[in-house]
């Protein structure tokens, strides 16, 4: 009898067809945390279900917080691809998502008797996933960049219109955005191609490059007037004073590139995770850091931060290990 050279189709392959086919439980790796200053915390997730990547969000209350695990990440909003980074817009009822298809969607809560959240607007204009989004004005301007290097500032009142579209604003994929304190058109973006950008919304191009660093930029905030937090691939965080570029300061080097980082302007304390599951906190002091609190906070790396708008001292973090923890930081 010859050998056949027939072709079994999937479905008549068991042990093929198990692994073609969604399983029944799925991990969420949580990727961000927004806390609202009403005490609402908006958590974003990725999930990873056979072939399929998946992603959704879960808004819950602060007095909720504790509840999380125990619900086994119940999203209130559920996407079809995964999501890198969100934010609140305006009110605790209203939320922005990044979506890997480079999608930016726009998400309300329902006056219905469910409460359930629905999709009203979803605008895919990145050729490349959607990985950051920052606010320049509640009400109407945000901006956003992913992973084609292309930065886009959003009017979010006039249908999702795309005001300004930086093509090619970076080389390489954009990984952070930093909002200019109390500003609501100058902005900052970091990339791995390793430099450093300010941009005015009122501009077609970058007002200029602040730094060129030897490796790429993973995180950054614009923590004064005149002054930059950056962290890198190398793990080193660093300290730009914008009026003398060219003087970087070295504050502190980790064992791993750092991933996030999260400024408390009230206690003037900075937050920074890597990409393990250590959280640092700082207390900066002009050009010095004093370290205030470090531990193993989870079993996964800890994949975002977030200061609490209503208690001084209490920051939030998620982590790859599908955990929101509450940490209070005593000096």
């Amino acid at each position: 009898m010859e050998p056949s050279n027939r072709l079994i189709p999937p479905h008549l392959n068991a042990e093929t067809y198990r692994m073609e086919t969604s399983g029944t439980y799925t991990h969420a790796y949580l990727d961000f945390v927004r806390v609202h200053k009403d005490g609402h915390i908006l958590v974003g997730c990725s999930e990873l279900t056979g072939r399929y990547w998946n992603g959704g969000a879960c808004i819950l209350p602060n007095d909720q917080e504790s509840d999380f695990q125990k619900t086994n990440f119940k999203r209130d909003i559920n996407l079809a691809s995964t999501t890198a980074d969100g934010c609140f817009s305006g009110s605790s009822d209203k939320v922005i998502l990044c979506e890997d298809t480079g999608a930016i969607s726009i998400w309300s809560k329902s006056e219905d008797a469910w409460s359930t959240w629905k999709e009203d607007l979803s605008v895919a204009e990145h050729d490349g996933p959607a990985l950051v989004i920052e606010c320049l004005d509640s009400d109407r301007l945000y901006v956003s960049a992913g992973g084609d290097g292309n930065v886009k500032v959003w009017d979010i009142r006039d249908n999702m219109i795309c005001l300004r579209n930086y093509n090619s604003a970076h080389s390489m994929q954009v990984n952070t955005i930093g909002v200019k304190p109390m500003s609501q058109k100058h902005f900052v973006t970091g990339s791995l191609d390793g430099f450093i950008s300010v941009w005015d919304e009122h501009t077609n191009k970058p007002v200029y490059d602040v730094i060129e660093n030897n490796c790429g930029v993973r995180c950054l905030l614009w923590i004064e007037e005149n002054k930059l937090l950056f962290g890198d691939e190398s793990g080193q965080l660093s300290l730009i004073d914008l009026r003398d570029s060219k003087s970087v300061i070295k504050l502190h080097e980790f064992p791993a590139p750092v991933h996030r980082i999260a400024f408390n302007p009230r206690s003037s304390n900075i937050a920074v995770c890597c990409d393990n599951q250590i959280l640092s906190v700082f207390h900066i002091d002009g050009e010095k850091l004093n370290l205030v609190y470090e531990r193993k906070a989870h079993q996964d790396c800890i994949r975002g931060l977030a200061w609490d708008e209503s208690e001084l001292n209490a920051l939030h973090t998620v982590g790859w290990d599908g955990e929101l923890k509450k940490h209070i930081i005593n000096e």
